[in-house]
């Protein structure tokens, strides 16, 4: 990974959200991909989650609900060779009317290019910032359902 592959990497990832269309994101990842989030106990998943489906899946029922996303990244950093990489995201959105901010770190493996494995660290019992009133939505935007 480099850098210039590392910022197409992460406005991928803003668009898959942007859109609620997490298939967007599927070919960043190797098939076999691991996931890694202190989320999961909040869902009753397992410690590693194992495969793209999977991953996905998990990554859409945390955003279930969630519209008007703006994922941006905030710092980054790709470990020398390009076999690892560091992302600080600031991921706004609205959910239930209320505009918030969830802020968490990515730590990202890679194989062949893609990503092998994408660690999440954060505390899931924080609490989220709220963040002014956005504009009213328009009718083109698009709210992540299960």
């Amino acid at each position: 990974m480099d850098a210039a592959g590392l910022a197409a990497q992460e406005e991928r990832f803003a668009r898959a959200f942007s859109a609620g269309d997490l298939s967007i994101a599927r070919p960043l990842y190797c098939p076999d991909v691991v996931y890694l989030s202190p989320t999961v106990r909040l869902f009753g998943w397992p410690a590693r989650i194992e495969g793209v489906d999977r991953t996905l899946e998990f990554i859409a029922l945390t955003v279930r609900g969630v519209r008007e996303v703006d994922y941006r990244v905030a710092e980054s950093a790709i470990v020398s060779g390009g076999v690892a990489a560091f992302v600080r995201v600031q991921f706004d959105f609205t959910r239930d009317g209320r505009r918030l901010r969830s802020r968490y770190v990515v730590i990202y493996r890679y194989r062949d290019g893609l990503i092998e494995q994408q660690e999440l660290y954060y505390d899931p019992s924080g609490v989220l910032e709220e963040l002014r009133a956005r504009r009213p939505p328009v009718a083109s935007e698009t709210t992540f359902e299960s």
